[in-house]
C-alpha cells in the first residue's frame, strides 16, 4: 500500500506543471519603493500621448517651437508625440488665452507667447482673460533684447532725427503689447512714432515694411541677426538700426545705442525709468514656454527637467549654432520669479505705463 500511495505521488509530480518547479530567480522581481514596500508597476504617463505647443508668434518663437518639439520628447519618460499648434493674433493674447481657459491642465499642452503678453494683463486689457503668474513656467533657451529697425531710405538715421520729425515714422506690430517700448520712446526721449497693431504674425510685420506700408519694427535682437528677410537686407543695406533694448550693447550691434544711454542722454525722469524696467522685462523671459494653471506639479517637474536637458542635446545646439542662435538657458524657477517680480508693481508705476501705451485715452 505505502508502495503504490509513493509510486502515485512520484508520477503525480513528474506530470505537474515545469513552470510551477521553477526556480524563484526566473520570476520578475516586483519594485519597491523607498520604504521597502511593494507596489505596482506602471507605464509613464507620456507613453503614447501627444502634447501639443500652442504657439502664439512667429519669427524665432516658430523656430524655438519646433526645434524643441523634435528634442524635449526624447528626455521625457515614455517618449510622447510633441506637434506645434500656431494660434497667432492680438500679440500672443489669443493663444495665451487659449491656454489659460481652454486647455486642459494635464501636462499635454504647453504655450509659448510673445514675451511681452504680460503687458497686457499689467495694463488691465479686457481682452486678456489670464493671470501671467498662475502659469507654471517651463524654461527658455534665452534671454532676448530688441532692437528697433528702420528702412534706410527714410531719412531717420538716429533717435535725434526721429526727435525733429514733423511726420512720425510709422511702425509695425502684431499687437499694443508687442509694441509698447516704441509708444514709450515719446515720453522717454521725445521721438513719436506711429505704431500700426493688427498683424496677424511677425513675418507680416516684415512684408509690411518691404512694401511700405510701415518703415520700421521693434523686435528680438537675435531672430533679427540670425534670420531672412533681414540677413539680406544687411547684405544690401536695406534696413539701419535706431536702439537696442539691452542694459548694454550686444556684440552684433555695437555701434547701436542703447535705450538706457539714450535715457541718460535725454535725461528721462526717473518715473519714466521705472516704467521702462516693466515695459522691457520682456527680454527676461526670452522665448518662454509655460503650461496652465493646475497642471499636476509632477508633470511640470518632468517638462521642466526636459526642457533643460533638451537645451543640452547635442543636435539641438548644432541646430542652434547653424541658425545663429545664442543659447543661453533661464530655469522655470527663475521665469516664475520674473513673472512674480514684473506684475507686483505700486499703483504710480501702472499708472505711468498704462499713460505710455495709451490705455483708457
Amino acid at each position: 500500500m505505502r508502495r503504490s500511495l509513493s509510486l502515485i505521488l512520484f508520477l503525480l509530480l513528474a506530470l505537474w506543471p515545469a513552470s510551477w518547479m521553477a526556480p524563484v530567480s526566473r520570476f520578475r522581481e516586483i519594485p519597491r519603493a523607498s520604504d521597502g514596500r511593494l507596489y505596482a508597476q506602471t507605464a509613464p504617463f507620456y507613453e503614447g500621448k501627444t502634447v501639443r505647443i500652442i504657439l502664439g508668434a512667429g519669427g524665432g518663437y516658430d523656430f524655438w517651437a519646433r526645434l524643441l518639439a523634435r528634442t524635449i520628447p526624447k528626455y521625457i519618460p515614455g517618449n510622447p508625440n510633441m506637434i506645434v499648434q500656431s494660434m497667432p493674433g492680438a500679440g500672443s493674447v489669443i493663444a495665451t488665452n487659449y491656454l489659460y481657459n481652454v486647455a486642459k491642465p494635464d501636462g499635454l499642452s504647453v504655450g509659448m507667447p510673445n514675451q511681452r503678453v504680460y503687458l497686457g494683463e499689467f495694463v488691465g486689457s479686457k481682452e486678456v482673460q489670464f493671470e501671467i503668474r498662475k502659469f507654471h513656467w517651463i524654461g527658455s533657451p534665452d534671454r532676448n533684447p530688441s532692437i528697433l529697425y528702420i528702412r534706410a531710405d527714410t531719412p531717420f538715421k538716429s533717435i535725434e532725427d526721429v526727435r525733429k520729425a514733423k511726420v512720425p515714422p510709422k511702425c509695425g506690430d502684431t499687437g499694443w503689447e508687442s509694441g509698447s517700448v516704441v509708444l514709450a520712446l515719446q515720453e522717454l526721449l521725445g521721438a513719436k512714432f506711429e505704431v500700426v497693431v493688427g498683424y496677424q504674425e511677425a513675418n507680416a510685420v516684415d512684408l509690411a515694411v518691404v512694401r511700405g506700408e510701415v518703415v520700421c519694427r521693434f523686435l528680438g535682437l537675435t531672430a533679427h541677426f540670425s534670420r531672412e528677410p533681414f540677413l539680406t537686407w544687411h547684405a544690401k543695406g536695406f534696413d539701419r538700426h535706431l536702439l537696442q533694448s539691452g542694459q548694454k550693447r550686444d556684440g552684433r550691434a555695437p555701434d547701436v545705442p542703447t535705450l538706457f544711454e539714450l535715457m541718460d542722454q535725454y535725461k528721462a525722469p526717473e518715473t519714466s525709468r521705472r516704467a521702462v524696467q516693466v515695459l522691457t522685462a520682456g527680454e527676461e523671459f526670452g522665448h518662454p514656454m509655460m503650461a496652465p494653471p493646475g497642471t499636476p506639479a509632477d508633470r511640470v517637474k518632468i517638462l521642466r527637467e526636459a526642457y533643460a536637458k533638451a537645451l543640452r542635446d547635442p543636435e539641438l545646439l548644432a541646430q542652434a549654432q547653424k541658425g545663429r542662435w545664442v543659447v543661453e538657458p533661464v530655469a522655470g524657477e527663475e521665469l516664475q520669479a520674473v513673472a512674480e517680480r514684473v506684475m507686483n508693481q505700486p499703483s504710480q508705476v501702472v499708472e505711468q505705463v498704462k499713460r505710455i501705451m495709451k490705455v483708457n485715452q
